[in-house]
């Protein structure tokens, strides 16, 4: 198993309240949409991952997502 140090775990917590954060606003623009909120929070999953963020902005993707 990885080495849990303080780091690690932070990095973790920060990397979980952006995706948790960013999926519950896009899931609230979606229902002001009249769309189903899931759809807004896999939307979130497509723009945080290595397909969009990873690729526009190779250097946060790795900030957050070491």
């Amino acid at each position: 198993m990885g080495n849990l140090s303080a780091d690690n775990i932070t990095a973790m917590f920060l990397a979980l309240g952006i995706l948790l954060g960013t999926a519950r606003l896009l899931g609230e623009l979606a229902q002001r949409l009249h769309q189903p909120s899931v759809l807004g929070e896999l939307l979130a999953g497509v723009l945080l991952g290595p397909t969009v963020l990873g690729t526009i902005a190779p250097d946060i993707f790795a900030f957050i997502f070491p």
